[in-house]
């Protein structure tokens, strides 16, 4: 039962990622993969705002897979001054695990280079 809940999580995460690259393919590669949203200072306070959204969404979701051991030692990583990407590859997590949280990165990191994608267009106009 909880393997089908895990699967059905991750079709609807997948699904949505391919219907958001599908509607913006533009978005999905107009950007350079390492962007650094923070080294932008032309961004608007909304834009600032949803970014932070996509990204406190993107660690309610992590946070929401995990187990309360692994919530645990994610934290630590993070506060020992490691990044979100070092500290989940880190962490002991089985296979669904590990499918549904780079579903959730991939998504947040798609809906981030929209708020960009869309930063840009509003500058070039």
């Amino acid at each position: 039962m909880a393997i089908a809940v895990n699967l059905k999580k991750l079709l609807s995460i997948l699904a949505l990622i391919i219907i958001f690259v599908l509607m913006a393919p533009d978005i999905a590669s107009g950007l350079p993969s390492q962007f650094n949203v923070a080294t932008d200072t032309n961004l608007t306070p909304q834009e600032n705002q949803e970014l932070q959204a996509v990204r406190q969404r993107r660690n309610r979701e992590i946070a929401s897979v995990l187990n309360e051991s692994q919530r645990r030692q994610l934290e630590h990583f993070l506060r020992s001054g490691h990044d979100l990407e070092y500290a989940i590859n880190t962490l002991d997590i089985d296979h669904d695990q590990w499918d549904t949280i780079q579903a959730i990165m991939q998504l947040s990191a798609l809906k981030t280079k929209a708020i960009i994608h869309r930063h840009s267009l509003t500058l070039s106009s």
